[in-house]
C-alpha cells in the first residue's frame, strides 16, 4: 500500500513514525522491509562503539542506558478505550469546506547531474571495488581475511568465541579489542603472528574482562579499496544492464527520476488531504477515535524504539526518546501533550477523508481488504507468519480498510485538484 502521504512526523529531523489512517499494519510494514525508519540524529550516536558482544575479540561499548532509571513519567494506555470511523457516524460530526479544485503549490524536484554524480560517489564510498595485494604488508584501510585462535595468555586454553576462519577485517576500524588490527599492520599475506593483547576491564563477558590473551592470527589475503569509480566497479554491482560507468550514469538517472516523481505524487496526495482537512470544520473528535490514534501513535513510536535497541543495542524508553528528539528539535511540552495534539490533528484527518468517501461514494469493499491483506503477505510477513491466517490474527482488519480509504481519497482529492 502506498501509504507516505499520511505521515505524521514526531520531529521529522531525527525520527519518522507513521501515524496514518490504519496505521498499526502500516508500522508493521515498514519494519518488515525496513524503510520509512529515520532516527540519524539518536541512532547514530547509539550505533557509535556498539559492535558486537561476542567473546571473539570485537570491542564492545557497553551502555548502562537500560539500568538507568527514567525521570520521565510513563503514558498508560492501558486502559484507552477505542472505536473505529465506521462505528462514528463522520456525517454528522464533519462540515466539509472545498476539497475539488484545490490548488496544490508543489514542485516536482529536477534530477540533475550533480545529483547523479553525488549517488555514485555515495555508493563507491559504501562499497568500493576491492583489489588483491599482493606486493607489499597491510597498511591502514585496508582489509585482511584472517584466521585467528585466541587463548588465555596463562593457561593457553582457547576461549569461547575466539577462533575464527576465513574473516574479513577492515584494518582501523575500531572492530576488535584494542591492539589487534593495529597488531597486524605490517604483516603480509601468508604470514602468521602472535597478538598478545588485553581485554578492555568493560568488555561485556566477565571470563573476558581484563583478561591478558594471546591471538594466533594468519593474513590469508589483503584487499584494499580502489581509488575511484571504474567500469569494472560498476559491472561489479550487478545491475541489469550495467556494464559501463556511462550504463551506470544512465541506470542510476534513471531510478533518480522515478523516485522524483514518486515523491512528487506523494507530496501532491499529502497538500491535497492537509488541504482538504483544513477547509473543513469538525464539531467533535469521539474520545474513543481520539484514543484510536493516540494509542497507534505511542505504539508506533514503542516499535520503533525497540527496532534502536535490536539495531544498536541502546535501550530507551518511548518517552525518554521522544523527550529527547523534541528537545534536539526544538519542540515544547510533554510528551504526552505532544502524542495528543497528534492524535487530535490524525482523528480530523481521517474523520475529513472519511466523510469526502461518503460523499462521492467511495466504498472499499471486503473483497479489497482481502486483496491488500494477501499482498502484504506475500511481499513483506511470509516469513514471519506461518500461514496468512496467523498474521491476520495480529490486526483488526480495519485498519486496512481505512488505510485503503485514505489512499483511494487522496487520488482522488488530487485527481479533481486545479489544473
Amino acid at each position: 500500500m502506498k501509504n507516505k502521504y499520511m505521515m505524521a512526523a514526531i520531529c521529522a529531523a531525527a525520527v519518522t513514525m507513521l501515524a496514518a489512517c490504519g496505521s498499526d499494519t502500516a508500522t508493521q510494514k515498514e519494519e518488515a522491509s525496513g524503510t520509512e525508519q529515520s532516527a540519524q540524529d539518536v541512532s547514530e550516536q547509539a550505533a557509535d562503539g556498539a559492535q558486537d558482544t561476542a567473546g571473539d575479540g570485537t570491542s564492545e561499548d557497553v551502555s548502562d542506558s537500560a539500568s538507568q532509571e527514567s525521570s520521565i513519567p510513563a503514558i498508560d494506555i492501558s486502559g484507552l478505550e477505542t472505536t473505529t470511523l465506521k462505528d462514528i457516524d463522520v456525517d454528522k460530526l464533519v462540515v466539509l469546506g472545498e476539497y475539488k479544485g484545490l490548488s496544490l503549490d508543489v514542485t516536482k524536484k529536477e534530477v540533475t547531474d550533480e545529483d547523479v554524480e553525488n549517488s555514485i560517489n555515495s555508493a563507491f564510498t559504501s562499497n568500493p571495488l576491492m583489489k588483491e595485494v599482493t606486493d607489499r604488508a597491510i597498511e591502514n584501510g585496508d582489509t585482511a581475511n584472517i584466521d585467528y585462535e585466541g587463548k588465555y595468555a596463562d593457561t593457553k586454553e582457547a576461549f569461547d568465541g575466539g577462533t575464527a576462519q576465513g574473516y574479513d577485517l577492515a584494518i582501523g576500524s575500531g572492530t576488535f579489542i584494542p591492539g589487534f588490527e593495529d597488531g597486524l599492520v605490517g604483516v603480509k599475506a601468508g604470514e602468521t603472528v602472535d597478538l598478545d593483547l588485553t581485554f578492555p576491564e568493560n568488555y561485556g563477558s566477565a571470563d573476558l574482562a581484563g583478561k591478558a590473551v594471546v591471538f594466533t592470527v594468519k593474513v590469508n589475503s589483503i584487499k584494499t579499496p580502489d581509488k575511484e569509480p571504474s567500469d569494472e566497479w560498476a559491472k561489479s554491482l550487478g545491475e541489469e544492464g550495467v556494464e559501463t560507468m556511462e550504463d551506470l550514469r544512465a541506470h542510476i538517472k534513471e531510478d533518480l527520476e522515478k523516485d522524483a516523481q514518486e515523491d512528487y505524487e506523494a507530496a501532491l496526495r499529502n497538500a491535497a488531504v492537509e488541504t482538504a482537512t483544513d477547509n473543513a470544520t469538525v464539531d467533535e473528535i469521539p474520545e474513543k477515535l481520539y484514543n484510536r490514534y493516540f494509542v497507534q501513535i505511542y505504539e508506533s513510536a514503542q516499535n520503533y524504539v525497540q527496532q534502536i535497541y535490536y539495531s544498536y543495542g541502546m535501550q530507551f524508553t518511548v518517552e525518554e526518546y521522544v523527550s529527547n528528539v523534541m528537545k534536539e528539535n526544538g519542540v515544547t511540552g510533554t510528551v504526552e501533550e505532544y502524542f495528543a495534539e497528534l492524535a487530535n490533528k490524525q482523528a480530523k484527518r481521517c474523520m475529513v477523508l472519511e466523510a469526502i468517501a461518503h460523499k462521492e461514494g467511495i466504498e472499499i469493499s471486503g473483497e479489497t481488504v482481502d486483496q491488500y491483506i494477501q499482498e502484504d503477505f506475500d511481499q513483506y510477513f511470509y516469513q514471519g507468519y506461518s500461514t496468512i491466517e496467523e498474521y491476520k490474527e495480529t490486526f483488526d482488519p480495519e485498519d486496512y480498510r481505512e488505510q485503503i480509504m485514505a489512499e483511494k481519497v487522496s487520488e482522488f482529492l488530487v485527481e479533481n485538484a486545479a489544473s
